[in-house]
């Protein structure tokens, strides 16, 4: 049986969750009295977790995908102009727009399409680092169809969630 999207999240988010909770306890460990450390470092640290925390928290509220209704009261965000993108103006007056996420053991690259200045970019493909699969697998490549619900992956990334799937 295949994997709905929201059972995929919920393994995927459950996961990862767990795994920054645990490295914040480690690093709740370096308070202890084997290190020495200022209030400025401690400050650096704790802002540092909170602007990628914030950053994290944006792109689950932010607009995505062109769905959300038109509003000309709400000021549109770019989703790349917080990460490192680069953008490439296409013949027809549109622009391709990649943004690297080097976040965490994941690091990945999105591609989005502009169609226009007053229009919402729209995630086209994506191509994901996961070492947690096996060597041949570990690259998820993903495309999104405007007339599909699913995303279409590379197939070797296929071949191992539904291999999994039977277990």
């Amino acid at each position: 049986m295949k994997e709905s999207k929201h059972d995929r999240f919920q393994r995927v988010a459950e996961a990862r969750v767990n795994k920054i909770i645990k490295m914040m306890r480690l690093l709740g460990n370096c308070s202890g009295p084997v290190y020495e450390y200022t209030d400025d470092q401690v400050a650096q640290i704790f802002n540092a977790l909170q602007t990628e925390l914030d950053n994290a928290k944006e792109r689950f509220t932010r607009v995505q995908s062109g769905r959300k209704r038109f509003s000309l009261h709400e000021e549109r965000i770019p989703v790349y102009r917080d990460y490192p993108h680069i953008e490439l103006p296409l013949p027809d007056g549109t622009n391709l727009v990649a943004i690297a996420f080097q976040q965490g053991e994941y690091p990945a690259i999105n591609l989005y399409w502009l169609p226009g200045e007053d229009s919402p970019e729209e995630l086209i493909a994506l191509a994901e680092y996961n070492p947690e699969r096996r060597q041949e697998h570990s690259l998820c490549i993903g495309a999104y169809q405007s007339d599909q619900e699913d995303t279409t992956y590379y197939e070797p990334y296929m071949a191992e969630r539904e291999s999994n799937e039977g277990n």
